[in-house]
C-alpha cells in the first residue's frame, strides 16, 4: 500500500513544520495513523489524493477527507461530513497551486457524493488557500484536559492556581 506510506510519510513532514517533534513520538504517531487510516479507508471514510511529479513519480503535495460523523441539529440529520485533513506540499514545490488543486478536488469529490458542506482545522500557513476558495473561518475553542498534554505543551501555556 504504497499511498499509505506517502501520506503517513508527508503528516510526518507537515507536523514537523510546525513544531520540533521527537523521533520517539513520530513513531508511535506514524504507526497509529497508520492503522487509523487503512481502517477509514477500508470502511470508505477515508479518501486522498497525491500529487506527483510526472518525470520520476516523485510525491509532492497530499491532502485527504475523513468522512467524520456528526450529531444531529435542526435542520442536519445526523450522519457523515467530509473533513479535510493531512494536507502537506513539499517545501520545493509549494506556491504552484498544487494545494489549492488538492482542496478543489476534495470538495468536488464532497459535492459528487451528496455532502453540502466541510470543515477543517486549518493552519495560519494554509488559511489563504483555503480563504480563496471560498472557505470561511469558524470559531473553535479547546481545553487541555491531561497533565501531560499540558506538560508536554510546555510551561506558560497553562497555569494552575490554589485557593484556601
Amino acid at each position: 500500500m504504497r499511498d499509505l506510506e506517502v501520506l503517513v510519510d508527508h503528516r510526518h513532514r507537515m507536523f514537523d513544520a510546525f513544531r520540533k517533534i521527537s523521533a520517539l513520538e513520530h513513531e508511535l504517531g506514524d504507526r497509529e495513523y497508520r492503522k487509523w487510516a487503512r481502517l477509514r479507508m477500508k470502511k470508505g471514510e477515508f479518501v486522498a489524493w497525491i500529487i506527483e511529479r510526472s518525470r520520476d513519480r516523485l510525491p509532492v503535495a497530499t491532502g485527504a477527507v475523513w468522512l467524520l460523523e456528526h450529531q444531529p441539529r435542526p435542520g442536519r440529520p445526523a450522519g457523515k461530513a467530509p473533513y479535510l485533513l493531512s494536507m502537506y506540499t513539499d517545501p520545493n514545490f509549494r506556491g504552484r497551486g498544487f494545494a489549492s488543486r488538492i482542496v478543489r478536488e476534495s470538495m468536488m469529490w464532497s459535492r459528487q457524493n451528496g455532502f453540502s458542506r466541510m470543515s477543517l482545522h486549518a493552519s495560519k500557513f494554509g488559511r489563504s488557500v483555503y480563504r480563496k476558495l471560498g472557505w470561511e473561518r469558524t470559531w473553535e475553542m479547546r481545553v487541555v484536559l491531561s497533565r501531560r498534554e499540558a506538560r508536554r505543551r510546555g510551561p506558560g501555556r497553562r497555569r494552575t492556581y490554589k485557593t484556601k
